[in-house]
């Protein structure tokens, strides 16, 4: 097992949701730019072609079977493409990327048939997709069970808390964008765990709460009975879902340091399920309607075989 620094358990709450979204926009990022023509090179008897990402290929001009060429547009501009179908393979030119566009459109259409233009994929590139939307499709249904498996069962009633009393090593603010969202306290005697005094749980403003509290003093903090349990005092075994759906943050709902600082959540507090099944599966479905369509674009595309 993997394990990050300083953490027992690794995230796969966040792992998994990350992978699945990446996976997502990588593989559309490959089917638009993996297409681009990037270099070519005319000899006298054949030629050099190289897409984007992909190795060079050599062709004699013998394998070329047909062309098209035919006015396309970006939101920029406007321009020719000349589309060439090879024995297996097949490339494009624009004449807004190739200054010689005119030149190599003269080589390239000494050979083969005009013909009405065609969506098409090489045989490599057809299964390249399938294997990578398939596999993105796996990961999204294991992330959806992982919803499922780390959820931990809704109670109606509130959750017991409990105080501990620790040295406090150091405070930081959750500030994303300059919006503050909570602050971290970091007690030197658990490094391997944050705890997170969110500004949900509470009615004061935390604007001035990272330098009212004092490192290298005692605080006493205000959690979740069951969480001392598991993550504090080790006397509980952990769920699935405490190991793997974020174990390192514990949620602080009261602040107690000296006189300088006394804090208490108001909104009262519920157990962790760890997970929302339901919304995961909702918005991960969409993603797998994603793979479905991508799997029926490419079958729609005509595949050319080397033979």
């Amino acid at each position: 097992m993997i394990a990050v620094y300083r953490q027992p358990y690794p995230d796969l709450n966040l792992l998994l949701t990350w992978c699945s979204i990446a996976s997502f926009l990588w593989i559309g990022l490959l089917a638009e730019f993996g297409r681009i023509t990037s270099r070519i090179e005319l000899n006298t008897n054949d030629f050099i072609i190289k897409k984007t990402g992909h190795n060079e290929r050599h062709y004699l001009y013998s394998d070329i079977l047909a062309y098209n060429e035919r006015d396309n547009f970006s939101r920029a501009e406007s321009f020719n493409e000349l589309t060439v179908y090879l024995k297996g393979n097949w490339f494009f030119i624009r004449s807004n990327e190739f200054k010689e566009y005119n030149y190599l459109k003269e080589q390239f259409t000494h050979y083969g048939q005009p013909i009405p233009y065609r969506k098409v994929l090489s045989l490599a590139e057809r299964n390249r997709f399938r294997w990578l939307i398939g596999g993105l499709a796996l990961l999204i249904s294991v992330n959806i069970a992982f919803g499922y498996i780390a959820h931990n069962p809704v109670t109606s009633n509130p959750a017991r808390l409990t105080t501990f009393t620790a040295i406090v090593d150091r405070v930081s603010e959750d500030r994303p964008k300059g919006f503050l969202k909570g602050v971290v306290i970091s007690l030197r005697t658990y490094p391997a765990l944050s705890f997170y005094i969110s500004r949900r749980n509470f009615n004061t403003r935390l604007d001035g709460l990272k330098s009212t509290i004092a490192p290298n003093y005692p605080i006493t903090l205000l959690i979740r009975e069951s969480d001392y349990r598991k993550k504090v005092a080790k006397t509980e075994p952990l769920t699935f879902g405490d190991k793997y759906s974020d174990y390192k943050q514990i949620l602080v709902f009261g602040v107690n340091q000296a006189d300088s600082v006394q804090l208490q959540a108001t909104m009262p507090v519920q157990e962790s399920t760890r997970t929302n099944p339901t919304l995961r599966t909702i918005l991960l479905g969409f993603l797998l309607l994603f793979c479905w369509t991508g799997w029926a674009y490419i079958d729609r595309h005509q595949i050319l075989r080397a033979e």
